[in-house]
């Protein structure tokens, strides 16, 4: 279990590279060329009286058609809020529509290589967090990061949604995607970011010998010869690089007894924020099961927001 003590005096190796903001600056340039081509089609199956919900659809990096769940409260014609909702690395992105029954549409955004959106991309797991790691141009996350920074695009692109109010949220790799979405995407007004994943890549592979951070200790075990390399290529896709460029007001949540992500290096991003932010510990939680951090994240948001149940 870590302490406080062991937050505040953990130091990372990671340094963020000179052509970092050129870099995403690049990508950023590249997806404003790609047709959105946003579409959605009515879920009657899964629409409630609270809730109308539809599979959505848009195109991504490499010209990839992305997949989310969209809900937006069936009451009214808006403008709505929107809370975008970042997946976990394993798990496929969940249907809520419980932001409906408070007035706000949530966007669930299935990234490049979940399903329905791995036709075309699909490393698998493990397989995602080495998937082209030679080269900062050829890895797999450059593809989902753009996945994230698109559903802001989707967003802004409905009539039904307020641009002004958009928000962000995600836990465990989606709380690492909710940190660098929200540095590239000053639309996002406020997030909350749960057990973030993509952090400190060299300490985490060297203080947990479990996936996925595994993934890239066993990389470097077959390929001596591109270790430094890889190293080289995560500095542009670490969460602690992005942290300062976050000028929205950010929550952090942290369990200390992670097993999956070290605590140190959720903090080590958390306390480079570069706008208003707040810490939630929990001290006696693994990895993700923090019972009280779902309603927890839900009744932040919710203020944020100015939401109230239909």
């Amino acid at each position: 279990m870590a302490t406080q003590a062991d937050l505040v005096s953990f130091t990372t190796r990671v340094s963020c590279p000179d052509e970092f903001d050129s870099f995403w600056d690049n990508v950023l340039a590249e997806l404003a060329t790609i047709p959105l081509d946003a579409r959605i089609g009515h879920d009657p199956f899964r629409s409630t009286d609270s809730a109308k919900v539809y599979q959505a659809t848009y195109r991504s990096l490499d010209e990839l058609e992305i997949f989310a769940w969209y809900s937006v409260p069936a009451v009214g014609d808006g403008p709505f809020p929107a809370v975008l909702i970042l997946p976990g690395y394993k798990s496929e992105p969940a249907l809520r529509r419980d932001w409906a029954a408070k007035g706000v549409a949530s966007l669930a955004v299935a990234v490049r290589g979940k399903l329905p959106s791995s036709s075309t991309f699909n490393p698998g797991y493990p397989g995602l967090l080495t998937h082209g790691v030679e080269d900062r141009d050829t890895y797999g996350y450059k593809g989902v990061i753009s996945d994230c920074v698109r559903g802001v695009d989707f967003l802004l692109s409905r009539p039904e949604i307020d641009p002004a109010r958009i928000y962000c949220c995600g836990s465990s790799q989606g709380g690492g995607l909710t940190l660098i979405t929200s540095a590239l995407r000053p639309e996002i007004k406020a997030g909350v970011s749960g057990y973030p994943f993509l952090c400190c890549f060299p300490e985490s592979m060297r203080m947990l010998r479990s996936y996925p951070y595994d993934e890239l200790s066993c990389y470097a075990r077959a390929y001596p010869d591109r270790a430094e390399q890889m190293l080289e290529t995560l500095r542009y896709f670490d969460a602690v690089n992005f942290a300062p460029r976050i000028k929205c007001p950010m929550v952090v949540g942290i369990a200390m007894e992670d097993e999956v992500c070290p605590p140190e290096t959720s903090y080590a991003a958390y306390r480079l924020l570069g706008g208003q932010r707040e810490l939630w510990l929990f001290p006696n939680s693994g990895h993700g099961n923090a019972h009280e951090y779902p309603a927890r994240e839900a009744s932040w948001l919710q203020q944020r927001i100015g939401a109230t149940p239909a």
